[in-house]
């Protein structure tokens, strides 16, 4: 009977821990900017953190149940409840730790914040008739982490001078000050560009105007780009919508 009690405690700590791990396996996921590609942020929290929640849980609840020495139903629960406590304080703590280790976006007067952005594109470079998501797009760049593709708004495409305007938004996600817009246009040679941006890692109420334009120098191999294929930029942080 000892033994059946031993096990049945593991295991339902075990249960709980594993529930545990996935409830804040989701969040934290998030919080780090795990990505999603061919599902690999449920693969990681279903495959690796679960498991890992559930064995942590299992050791936590056998060495109370072997330490109980308390019988009948009334040890049972007084072991079972100790187990869950510490199983729920652990998860809390190391949620804690990897909350306050995170890299959190940026916030102004308490608002998640976006770059609003507006491309310069030159003459030199060729868009389609009718540019889409398939041939022209942008991503806002802080690391390998953070890493999301821009919302280029195509309805709102207009050409002057020979130039052509192109809007678009990106989240900020990081506070980071090394913040790169790429920039690519399919089928065109040496058209994949990166513009480096100059703004605070945390934005403040003057990033609310535009700035000046400022121009992609690299391309994505690295290499120089020539001065008239050169894409421009300006930009402005705006609260979320």
């Amino acid at each position: 009977m000892r033994a059946l009690r031993v096990i049945g405690i593991a295991l339902l700590t075990a249960i709980a821990s594993a529930v545990l791990a996935v409830v804040a396996s989701l969040y934290l996921t998030e919080l780090y900017h795990v990505s999603n590609f061919e599902g690999g942020r449920g693969m990681l929290i279903f495959f690796a953190l679960a498991p890992l929640g559930f064995m942590v849980g299992f050791i936590i609840g056998l060495i109370v149940a072997l330490c109980s020495r308390e019988t009948r139903f009334g040890g049972f629960a007084k072991a079972q409840v100790f187990a869950l406590g510490i199983a729920i304080g652990l998860a809390v703590v190391v949620s804690g730790i990897l909350y306050l280790a995170a890299d959190h976006p940026p916030k102004l007067d308490g608002k998640s914040l976006a770059l609003e952005f507006e491309l310069k594109i030159p003459p030199a470079l060729k868009l389609p008739a009718e540019p889409s998501v398939q041939t022209l797009h942008a991503s806002l760049y802080a690391n390998n982490r953070d890493n999301r593709y821009a919302l280029l708004d195509y309805d709102k495409i207009a050409s002057r001078d020979g130039y052509v305007f192109v809007p678009g938004k990106a989240s900020l996600l990081s506070q980071t000050f090394n913040r790169d817009l790429f920039v690519s246009i399919e089928g065109e040679g040496g058209a994949s560009q990166f513009i480096k941006l100059r703004l605070r890692a945390k934005p403040r109420k003057e990033d609310e105007a535009w700035s000046d334009w400022m121009t992609a120098t690299e391309r994505a191999d690295l290499s120089p780009v020539p001065e008239p294929e050169r894409i421009a930029l300006r930009y402005r942080v705006q609260p979320e919508e």
